[in-house]
């Protein structure tokens, strides 16, 4: 029986037959090969830069020094914040468009007065004694408005408010007031569409809608803005309607009839007077007390819109 022999290669040494034998040669090299291509797979490269070594890996680790990619999650996140950032400013800048377009002033300009408190006081003052009733066209309503606007001046400007128009046309029946408001130097066209009745002694304004430009105002805003802006001694706001309260109004009618007649007597300094404006003086006396006679018993009976005029319906206080 042979004996069984055994090779033994001394790493680094040589074969019986003299050969050398590598270390890493034979079955020794094959397993020295196969850790490399492990290593090749898993590092894609070496990249040298001022001495510094940097290695990209591929399955995905990051190594200090390199800035870490976002992930698809991430990048679809990023991509809904930017959109929704742009559809924010879109509709910022929308709104703000729409709104100008909304509230741009296409109001009619503010018409010029034809007439004078001197003739609205004598015409309504006929006008009662033969018809018993009043009645007052957009003109003429307008002559009260202006002088409305120029008493709530000093009131409007403590609240920073300055109103630049106030005026109203009558149609049908109903009565459609204007006004432009300057507030922080832009002016603001309001429209108002009332309708009027009368509760003795009180004529009822009711506002049926209210606009800023095209935009519908709730009427409590405005019913505030005029209780708050507007003065005049018989106007008050209740109940979300202006009440003008006619008490007082056959006193104002003729303290300014007989103003605007000139029948105002001035008696600074009667003893200085000559005999012929004593005679004068007597003259407008008696005109004044025979005016204030009539216009005294003046009652308002009843107030609607008829015919684009404002018809106000008096009786003498005895009837």
């Amino acid at each position: 029986m042979e004996e069984e022999k055994t090779l033994a290669i001394p790493l680094g040494g040589s074969t019986a037959e003299g050969e050398k034998v590598h270390p890493t040669s034979g079955p020794v090299e094959s397993a020295a090969s196969g850790a490399s291509e492990s290593r090749q797979k898993s590092a894609k490269s070496i990249v040298r830069s001022g001495g510094d070594e940097t290695l990209d890996v591929s399955g995905g680790s990051v190594l200090p020094g390199e800035p870490k990619k976002p992930g698809v999650v991430g990048r679809i996140f990023k991509t809904l914040g930017a959109l929704i950032i742009f559809l924010l400013v879109v509709a910022v800048i929308g709104g703000a468009i729409l709104f100008f377009l909304s509230t741009r002033d296409e109001m009619p300009s503010a018409p010029e007065i034809k007439t004078d408190m001197t003739t609205v006081a004598t015409d309504s003052a006929w006008e009662a004694l033969k018809d018993k009733e009043i009645r007052l066209n957009s003109d003429e309503i307008n002559l009260f408005f202006s002088t409305i606007k120029e008493k709530s001046a000093e009131k409007a400007a403590e609240h920073g408010i300055e109103i630049t128009d106030l005026f109203s046309v009558i149609a049908g029946d109903k009565a459609t007031i204007y006004s432009r408001i300057k507030y922080k130097g832009i002016s603001w066209p309001v429209k108002i569409i009332a309708k009027l009745s009368f509760d003795d002694p009180n004529i009822i304004i009711s506002v049926e809608k209210a606009y800023l430009g095209k935009i519908t105002l709730p009427s409590e805003n405005i019913m505030e803005f005029v209780g708050d802006n507007i003065v005049n001694d018989n106007i008050s706001v209740h109940n979300g309607m202006i009440y003008y309260d006619t008490t007082q109004f056959n006193d104002q009618i003729t303290e300014v009839t007989i103003k605007q007649l000139g029948l105002e007597v001035d008696d600074s300094n009667p003893e200085e007077k000559s005999w012929w404006q004593k005679v004068k003086d007597w003259f407008k006396e008696k005109t004044a007390s025979l005016v204030s006679d009539v216009i005294h018993d003046l009652r308002f009976k009843n107030v609607t819109i008829i015919d684009n005029e404002i018809v106000i319906t008096v009786s003498y206080a005895e009837e």
